[in-house]
């Protein structure tokens, strides 16, 4: 006997939970939160922002974003209508799960002359041409829970190949864009901690948050919370809490008509004229102006 291959057992795991095709209307947004799962946003057609850890990514269509678990990001008020395709997911096998993990920049522009065997956008679009119709129905007949002919189980499988084909390929894509002669091995422990703090930031920027209270509350000292803090995020503890208050502020100027004055107390500035320094120094402008210009841009 010639034996060509042989594989044993072939026993993996990949979550996916809220495979989805949206269709969003202009100032369409999302607060910020996070997950405990990859999330994978694909703009199908139309465009947006996405924050994530502060930073900004613009995505056109046929761009997508790959976001960390555990990471903050939030969405603007989109300029124009949009169709997305979102979903999330976990990933059992150590190696790709530390693969994603190491990435620096999370945008593909699948127009940027992808080879063929990781063309996204292409499988995407021939995915929503075959099956569209089928899962649309079945949602609606809930068959997905309950299937009721073997045709429909059937097609599920090939469903469900297809969206791990579709991770193999954002997994692939990845593969070939990070540097592997880099240093990758920020330990998990330091992750997890930067995560920690990035998380009472975020719910806590306006009580006073202080970073010696931040360490206290981690039982871990300041100086080694903000070594790994900037590892993991590139930058220290406060400045990623300036940015949030700043964040927080654009929103109060934008949806309230609360005062300057009652903002600056809101996120915990001494003063107001403190606030609209910090404000002026990150965002180039004070927050009056800021204010009215926005409101000039959405008459």
């Amino acid at each position: 006997m010639e034996q060509k291959f042989w594989i044993p057992t072939l026993i993996n795991s990949i979550r996916v939970i809220d495979f989805q095709y949206i269709k969003v209307p202009k100032g369409w947004s999302y607060d910020s939160h996070r997950h405990v799962m990859f999330e994978f946003v694909y703009v199908i057609s139309g465009g947006m922002e996405e924050l994530v850890n502060q930073s900004p990514y613009t995505l056109r269509s046929e761009d997508a974003i790959l976001i960390k678990p555990g990471i903050y990001h939030h969405t603007p008020p989109i300029m124009e209508d949009t169709d997305l395709l979102i979903f999330h997911f976990e990933v059992e096998d150590k190696r790709i799960h530390e693969l994603l993990q190491m990435i620096h920049y999370p945008v593909i522009h699948t127009k940027n002359n992808l080879a063929p065997e990781i063309d996204i956008a292409n499988f995407i679009k021939e995915f929503i041409h075959k099956y569209g119709d089928f899962l649309k129905k079945t949602e609606e007949q809930e068959t997905i829970k309950n299937p009721d002919s073997m045709y429909s189980a059937i097609i599920l499988l090939e469903i469900q190949s297809c969206i791990l084909h579709l991770i193999s390929l954002i997994s692939n894509y990845f593969y070939h864009k990070i540097d592997r002669m880099e240093s990758t091995s920020i330990h998990p422990s330091h992750i997890n901690l930067a995560h920690e703090a990035a998380y009472l930031i975020e719910t806590q920027a306006k009580d006073n948050l202080q970073i010696n209270e931040l360490a206290n509350k981690l039982n871990v000292d300041r100086s080694y919370l903000s070594r790994c803090f900037k590892n993991v995020y590139g930058m220290p503890p406060h400045v990623y809490l300036t940015n949030v208050r700043i964040r927080k502020a654009k929103n109060l100027l934008v949806d309230t008509q609360w005062s300057i004055e009652k903002i600056a107390r809101e996120l915990d500035f001494s003063s107001s004229a403190h606030f609209s320094k910090t404000f002026l120094k990150a965002v180039g402008q004070t927050p009056l102006k800021f204010r009215n210009r926005s409101k000039q841009q959405d008459s």
